[in-house]
């Protein structure tokens, strides 16, 4: 603290403490004067007192210039006199200067003291004092001793001889100087009342004024949360080493560090949580870059790395995987550990650009691809990538474009018995069109949706929709809607299934909901409790895909589904003739029965396939084989005009053959 203060006002303290030592030697240096000339002033008057008593009646200056006449007594009464007069010795000389009569010895005061006739030196003044004219008067003083004044003694006009006296001005001078220094002291006081505290008081609201400065040039250039670069200055720090990327050829790397998962950390354990996870994110990431790297938080979530100087794209892999386990240690917060999760992309200087904005900008597209791909520490940019990107933010932009004006599409695929007989339901299925009215693959917009946060609006509006449409279909039959994890992720699903029940004034049998194995992995508890919730309406409970995750079975005995569907996979196996495929579906099958679960098979798409699952006792059937997804208008003209003997009548009398060649 004290050396920053030194450092930021050093020139002004040195400038003031100049200033106070030019004062104070000012202030001393003219009153030693001033002692100086006052004790001169005393001397004199002391000086020209005494030689007006000598020549005075009673002064016997006569007797002391010709020895004539000079009595005891006159020697004393001038000695007294003298003391009186705070003279300490006098000399008399003649008019020719020569020395006539000493007091005392100044010379040999240590011997002779004073005595009485005095003594004679033999001095004599110099011929420049004896050719001085007039009344003169000469007083010297060395500023320690007591000074000696000089004058002649003249009557009518007439010098007749000169007298010397030394003043005792000892006393008087040390008077001179303690009045002085008390003057000094109060003076200097008075100086430093005036000055020194508006002096400090400026110097204090100078520091406020450059700390505050401090803090804007600090707001404006780093971010608060991490200390780190802000976007502003990262992307000028950035510009100003590429300028000169031409002339040093230096290669580098930029790195778009995106610390995953982010909004869900704040969601659960509070935006405290958060900010604190991204100041231990920004000081891992701080601690394995070179100090000659920039380094820059570039967006809520986002941070930035300049990496200069390599010499291959291994020295990038290498710090890439610094960076991705120093970051993903586990942090506590608020009493829950987290492991952090980063996704990270590259671009390359000059390959992939020679600005901020285009190293930034491939460095982002780099890193999406590392989020669906985690099998390695990063994601190197790649031209093929940019176009993509052009399209992900057009379906991007038609997907928030549909989620505004509700203008997804559902279609509908039949789900019919294990023989192919008898329709028994539906499955919705999500449909977006482009501006050329072309169909966007739900595999390409879901994901798109997912990341972006609209998969919640857009299940409520499926859920809304379906509901409504079966509402207006025979009463047996059902509609079969699937459901994003990140639908059961606020705890409001239960509410939203109801509210849409409701409305559509339909029972819950009449509804179907799909979900996937991945959902029971996070917050397990929580989501059978929901599944469990919706159960207690009536409505159907579903694993989707079954057969091509990893824990399947686990679950199957934590929570009772009502039904699996055997992902559509095994039906393309077995037309290619791998091995053991019947035999897996038979086990699925028999499983499934044996928990009290029916089983639908997706992915029916010829005679052979219905034959063997009818073999097998599967439950239900849904493929090409009985009809593609199709709008609602077209299932009801098509689906519900061919199963219209549905559970009503005997299916004996259509041919399954039939209606497959009709569903062609």
């Amino acid at each position: 603290m004290l050396l920053s203060v030194i450092k930021r006002y050093g020139a002004t303290l040195l400038g003031g403490l100049i200033i106070a030592a030019f004062v104070v030697t000012s202030v001393f240096m003219i009153g030693g004067a001033t002692v100086g000339e006052l004790v001169e002033t005393g001397a004199r008057a002391r000086g020209a007192e005494f030689a007006r008593l000598l020549l005075g009646p009673g002064g016997h200056v006569d007797a002391f210039l010709t020895g004539i006449a000079r009595t005891p007594d006159a020697e004393t009464s001038i000695r007294k006199i003298a003391g009186l007069a705070g003279i300490e010795s006098f000399a008399v000389f003649d008019r020719n200067g020569q020395e006539v009569y000493r007091s005392r010895s100044d010379r040999y005061d240590w011997l002779l003291r004073d005595r009485p006739g005095g003594i004679s030196s033999g001095d004599r003044l110099s011929k420049t004092t004896l050719t001085k004219p007039g009344a003169w008067s000469i007083v010297q003083d060395d500023r320690t001793t007591n000074p000696s004044f000089l004058t002649p003694l003249i009557r009518n006009e007439k010098t007749i001889g000169y007298v010397s006296v030394v003043a005792d001005m000892i006393a008087q001078r040390y008077a001179f100087k303690a009045t002085l220094a008390r003057a000094s002291v109060s003076l200097l006081l008075i100086l430093f009342m005036a000055t020194g505290l508006p002096l400090l008081l400026y110097l204090r609201r100078k520091r406020k004024i450059a700390e505050a400065a401090d803090r804007i040039d600090f707001l404006a250039n780093y971010d608060a949360l991490t200390n780190l670069l802000n976007r502003r200055r990262m992307q000028e720090e950035t510009d100003r080493v590429l300028a000169t990327v031409r002339a040093t050829r230096e290669r580098m790397g930029y790195l778009y560090v995106d610390l995953d998962e982010l909004s869900e950390i704040n969601d659960r354990l509070g935006q405290n949580s958060g900010d604190e996870l991204l100041t231990v994110v920004a000081a891992r990431l701080a601690a394995v870059v070179d100090p000659s790297d920039l380094i820059g938080r570039i967006g809520a979530d986002d941070f930035a790395v300049l990496r200069r100087r390599i010499t291959s794209i291994e020295d990038i892999a290498a710090l890439a995987k610094r960076i991705f386990d120093a970051i993903c240690e586990p942090v506590e917060l608020a009493g829950e550990i987290v492991k952090p999760r980063v996704s990270i992309g590259c671009a390359m200087v000059p390959e992939d650009g020679r600005t901020h904005s285009e190293l930034v900008k491939h460095a982002e597209i780099a890193h999406l691809h590392h989020k669906t791909d985690k099998s390695r520490n990063l994601v190197f940019f790649e031209p093929a990538m940019d176009e993509a990107m052009h399209h992900r933010r057009y379906v991007e932009a038609l997907v928030r474009a549909a989620v505004e004006n509700e203008s997804f599409e559902l279609f509908y695929q039949p789900i019919v018995n294990g023989d192919g007989s008898r329709l028994l339901g539906f499955e919705a299925l999500l449909r977006l069109r482009d501006e050329n009215g072309e169909y966007i693959a739900p595999s390409v917009f879901v994901p798109i949706a997912e990341a972006r946060g609209y998969i919640k609006a857009i299940g409520t509006w499926v859920i809304r929709q379906a509901t409504r449409q079966i509402a207006q279909w025979p009463q047996d039959l059902f509609v079969s809607v699937n459901l994003s994890p990140v639908q059961f992720g606020d705890g409001d699903l239960v509410r939203i299934v109801e509210t849409a029940l409701r409305e559509a004034d339909i029972s819950g049998n009449r509804l179907e909901i799909e979900v996937v194995e991945s959902l029971l992995l996070d917050r397990s508890d929580d989501i059978l409790a929901q599944l469990s919730e919706l159960r207690a309406l009536g409505i159907s409970i579903d694993m989707d895909d079954f057969g091509t995750g990893y824990s399947s079975l686990g679950y199957l005995w934590r929570f009772p589904f009502d039904k699996l569907k055997i992902d559509q996979s095994f039906m393309v196996a077995l037309e290619n003739g791998e091995p053991n495929v019947s035999r897996l579906l038979e086990t699925i099958v028999s499983m499934a029965h044996h928990l009290k679960m029916k089983v639908t098979t997706e992915g029916v798409e010829t005679e052979a396939q219905v034959a063997l699952m009818k073999s097998l006792g599967c439950d239900q059937l849904q493929g090409y084989f009985f009809g593609r997804p199709m709008p609602a208008d077209q299932a009801a003209a098509e689906i519900l005009t061919r199963f219209r003997h549905n559970v009503a009548e005997s299916p004996s009398d259509v041919p399954v053959l039939h209606r497959a060649s009709h569903a062609s």
